[in-house]
């Protein structure tokens, strides 16, 4: 394997104050660049672009997603980072696709090892990066699998990568193998010592073929043990994993801004600016291009909160606007490259035409693994979140952060009306298991008025009536209700209500409030409100019992935690209790004088 470039000197870590003056230079400096590629001549040639990349490296793209300690920029990495990222992906795929692709490889193989590697093994890639190598991920297999086999003590390679990104000069690859009995496991070997083989026919494509991505025959390769990243199954982990996507798709949505722009200088170079139906495909064109920048700017916002966060809400939601991105600039592009063709005619899909290299390389690119899974993923979050309010079912898909708007009713109708007891509480140890310790955990033997926000079917308030004189039970489905006045028919210091919390709230006052499973439906803000009614209502030294799950759950705008942390912060209560079960927790508090 050949290095690109001969080695640099080592610089300091980054100030990470001066970062963003950094990234608006590297921003500025790398769309100079990018403009100046993207209008070379297209004379066919489909050698790598090295000198690019050597250039690339100058201004610092190879060594701006390691982490700062290492010498970089955190991008892709530290809060704040990841629009700039996707931003300087765009930039670069407008230069060239096939330089696109490469160096968001590398960007892909840096970020693995900044999450999965070990400190030293960050700080070994950053210092063979500053000297000229660049990494990138192979993991599509081939014809024989590529396996990790111990031999006398000694790790080695068996089997074939194909479609191996830059494989005759990425010299520091993220490979995926399989591990004997453990699964795959991401190995970082360094290629110019491997003795690995390439087959260079095997790479005869339409487009991109200045990539590089050759068949890789590593079979009797040595590998070194600091040579492993991470532990086996790490490098399908999610979110990240199928999160990445939105970083190729930003690459390809730099094509569509760059035939953009020159759809719009060919029209005044051939004086057919005034020409009604160019004028109208120009118009498609730059909304399909808008809209694509769009989905790059979204996918940041997304990225923000969810790409790190294993949690099920973030990886469902990093997962789903991945899905959602990839599969609409695949067809934003399609579109944008037919009505380009159909301006300039056939004459713009002849060499030396700036158009020829990038409809050649896009229509290769967007060939990505799965589109039909990506595609039905996306329809089946959809179908999962339909009763949501705060996934955006009634104000366009863009509006789909993790639930910060409280559920709706409409939530929980269509629950109880797939299921008369949707959480099993009549049948579930779990939940047998939470009645006896939330009643075990009262204070008091007996309370003169109660209310428990959220009865659903009454398993529960049937267990807290033998312990209240009142107890009102409140909730929103109608379908719940009915069961839990059947059940507590018997029961006559129990009555029920139909209210929607916190719009609607009994104005009673109460010396027993218990709130099980309900208050993670609310927003931050309802919690809020919540709690400053029930301040109102609650008497003085009377008790309120939160019992909540704590694993999260997507559908939820909060955690049980979120819930009960924020209680605890509340002046008007202090805390009398406080255990955690396996899935549960239980706080109880007590109402000050006032």
């Amino acid at each position: 394997m050949e290095k690109l470039t001969e080695e640099r000197e080592t610089t300091a870590p980054l100030d990470a104050g001066d970062r963003e003056a950094m990234l608006e230079a590297l921003l500025r400096e790398s769309r100079a660049l990018a403009h100046e590629l993207a209008m070379r001549p297209n004379l066919g040639l489909n050698a790598a672009p090295r000198r690019e990349l050597e250039r690339l490296a100058a201004l610092g793209l190879m060594m701006a997603p390691f982490p700062v300690a290492a010498g970089g920029l955190g991008l892709g990495i530290d809060a704040g980072t990841h629009l700039p990222l996707l931003k300087l992906l765009t930039i670069v795929g407008g230069a060239d696709l096939a330089l696109g692709r490469i160096y968001e490889g590398h960007v892909n193989g840096v970020l693995l090892v900044a999450r999965y590697g070990s400190a030293e093994q960050v700080a070994r890639l950053a210092d063979e990066c500053r000297a000229g190598m660049i990494s990138g991920v192979w993991n599509t297999g081939g014809p024989q699998v590529l396996r990790i086999e111990a031999v006398q003590g000694r790790l080695r390679f068996e089997g074939i990568k194909t479609f191996a990104t830059g494989a005759a000069f990425v010299q520091r690859p993220i490979v995926t193998a399989e591990l004997e009995g453990q699964g795959w496991q991401m190995t970082l070997p360094k290629m110019d010592t491997l003795g690995a083989a390439l087959d260079r026919s095997f790479w005869h494509p339409l487009g991109m073929e200045s990539s590089e991505s050759f068949q890789v025959d590593f079979s009797g390769g040595a590998l070194q043990q600091e040579e492993l990243i991470g532990a086996p199954g790490d490098f399908y982990r999610d979110p990240m994993f199928r999160g990445g996507a939105i970083r190729f798709a930003a690459v390809q949505t730099g094509a569509l801004v760059r035939l953009h722009g020159l759809f719009t200088a060919w029209l005044k170079e051939v004086g057919r600016e005034g020409d009604p139906y160019q004028i109208a495909r120009l118009g498609e064109i730059s909304i399909l291009t808008q809209e694509a920048v769009l989905w790059v700017e979204r996918a940041a916002l997304v990225a923000e909160q969810s790409f790190y966060r294993e949690e099920k809400q973030h990886r469902e939601r990093m997962i789903e606007c991945a899905n959602r991105m990839r599969i609409a600039i695949e067809r934003k592009a399609t579109r944008v490259m037919e009505l380009v063709t159909t301006g300039v005619g056939a004459h713009g899909l002849l060499q030396p035409h700036p158009f020829e290299r990038i409809l050649r390389d896009l229509t290769m690119y967007l060939r990505q693994p799965a589109p039909d899974q990506a595609l039905a993923a996306t329809g089946r979050a959809s179908l999962d979140k339909s009763g949501r309010y705060a996934d955006g079912t009634e104000w366009g898909l863009w509006a789909s952060d993790p639930a910060t708007e409280s559920l709706q009713p409409k939530y929980f109708q269509k629950i109880y009306q797939l299921k008369r007891d949707p959480w099993d509480f009549e049948s579930s140890a779990y939940e047998r298991d939470k009645y006896a310790r939330t009643i075990q955990s009262l204070p008091r033997g007996m309370y003169d008025n109660a209310v428990e926000v959220g009865c659903s079917i009454g398993v529960l308030t049937a267990c807290l009536a033998v312990h209240c004189r009142r107890l009102l039970g409140i909730d929103v489905s109608d379908q719940a209700l009915t069961l839990a006045a059947r059940r507590c028919a018997a029961l006559p210091q129990v009555r029920f209500a139909r209210m929607q919390v916190p719009e609607e709230l009994p104005n009673e006052q109460f010396d027993l409030v218990v709130l099980s499973e309900v208050a993670y439906y609310w927003s931050m803000t309802d919690l809020h409100r919540v709690a400053d009614a029930f301040a109102k209502r609650h008497r003085a030294g009377g008790h309120l019992v939160l019992v909540h799950l704590t694993e999260p759950v997507a559908d939820y705008p909060l955690t049980g935690d979120d819930v009960h942390g924020y209680w605890l912060t509340r002046p008007e209560w202090k805390s009398m209790h406080s255990s955690r079960h396996e899935r549960f927790r239980i706080d109880v508090l007590q109402r000050h004088e006032v």
